[in-house]
């Protein structure tokens, strides 16, 4: 598995949901790398953290979504397994009706061995 470049935070934000006394989830935090490959067969787990209006982490389940075929996803934990060897996968965090912005993972075929030399 490899992970490019340095951790990338994403916020996602739904001003219409806005609670008045400042105590509710306004904005999902996202730490993903910023390219991710995962090779058919290897998992990764995702992480994120919901936040009140002063920055502050609030205790609220993440749940993960995918429309893709070519990963598998457990929506309670955030982990995202490779199904296929090409393409690529799209996640997304939510919280009630708060969604973050869609994950890509590239998808590459697995190792198979070692390679001889002459």
């Amino acid at each position: 598995m490899r992970r490019l470049g340095a951790a990338l935070v994403l916020f996602a934000a739904a001003c219409s949901s806005l609670p008045a006394d400042g105590d509710g989830i306004v904005a999902l935090e996202l730490r993903s790398p910023i390219a991710i490959t995962l090779r058919q067969g290897e998992s990764l787990t995702l992480r994120a953290r919901a936040l009140d209006r002063a920055g502050d982490s609030v205790d609220a389940p993440i749940r993960w979504r995918t429309a893709d075929t070519t990963i598998t996803l457990d929506s309670l934990l955030g982990t995202v397994t490779a199904r296929v060897g090409a393409g690529a996968g799209r996640v997304q965090a939510a919280v009630g009706t708060l969604r973050s912005e869609l994950i890509t993972i590239t998808l590459q075929p697995a190792l198979t061995g070692a390679v001889r030399r002459r």
